[in-house]
């Protein structure tokens, strides 16, 4: 039997509580039989050193889920990279996935912001059309409707002549980055009751404790 595996991938540098909205979503609402969430290890998006902060992202992730039925935190990215010692795309490490788990289908997750700028990803063409995808749009976000964002995906299928299979969400999520985040931690101080509406409370406790992102 097919096992239908959701992936989020990202930095979570650190994990927000948008992000945890996606998994419970999707494993509420039954598109998945399990949501994992795969941190980067050598993105080739981001200009951090996601390399020194892996096992902190990995820690706040497994704080942020605890407890939570049918989502996970996966190292798989940092296996790839030790084998093959090269930038951690998402089409490669979907591949190598589906090659050791024959019984499962992969269902890449990500942000509307994402789908317009799908052109920017590695051999995003063949990504399309290899896998499916489930597309989250933030709450807030008044600049297309339900509909006109279907029309949008719709032109970009017919712009690249890819008739790529996704399902966009009609629910909002928390309109949040990780960049905001640890802009308000540098002011822990002032923005802790703000900090805690947007991120697991253990994961700012692990943050504070470990004096991350400039904390003192």
């Amino acid at each position: 039997m097919i096992k239908n595996i959701a992936i989020i991938g990202g930095t979570f540098d650190p994990i927000h509580n948008g992000h945890t909205e996606m998994a419970m979503y999707i494993i509420k609402n039954n598109y998945a039989d399990k949501v994992l969430i795969m941190p980067s290890y050598f993105s080739p998006h981001k200009d951090v050193d996601t390399i020194k902060s892996f096992n902190d992202r990995v820690n706040m992730i497994n704080l942020a889920i605890n407890g939570i039925d049918n989502i996970a935190v996966t190292t798989f990215e940092k296996k790839y990279f030790e084998k093959h010692n090269d930038k951690t795309y998402t089409y490669e490490v979907l591949n190598e996935l589906s090659k050791i788990h024959p019984e499962c289908k992969f269902n890449f997750v990500f942000g509307f912001d994402s789908i317009k700028n799908i052109h920017t990803w590695h051999n995003y063409k063949q990504l399309l059309k290899d896998y499916s995808f489930y597309i989250f749009d933030r709450e807030n976000d008044e600049l297309l409707s339900y509909d006109q964002k279907i029309k949008f995906i719709d032109n970009i299928k017919s712009d690249l002549n890819i008739d790529f299979n996704y399902k966009l969400f009609d629910t909002k999520i928390l309109n949040i980055s990780s960049t905001t985040i640890r802009n308000l931690l540098l002011g822990f101080d002032t923005n802790r009751d703000l900090l805690l509406k947007y991120i697991n409370k253990d994961v700012l406790n692990y943050i504070i404790e470990n004096k991350l992102y400039g904390t003192k």
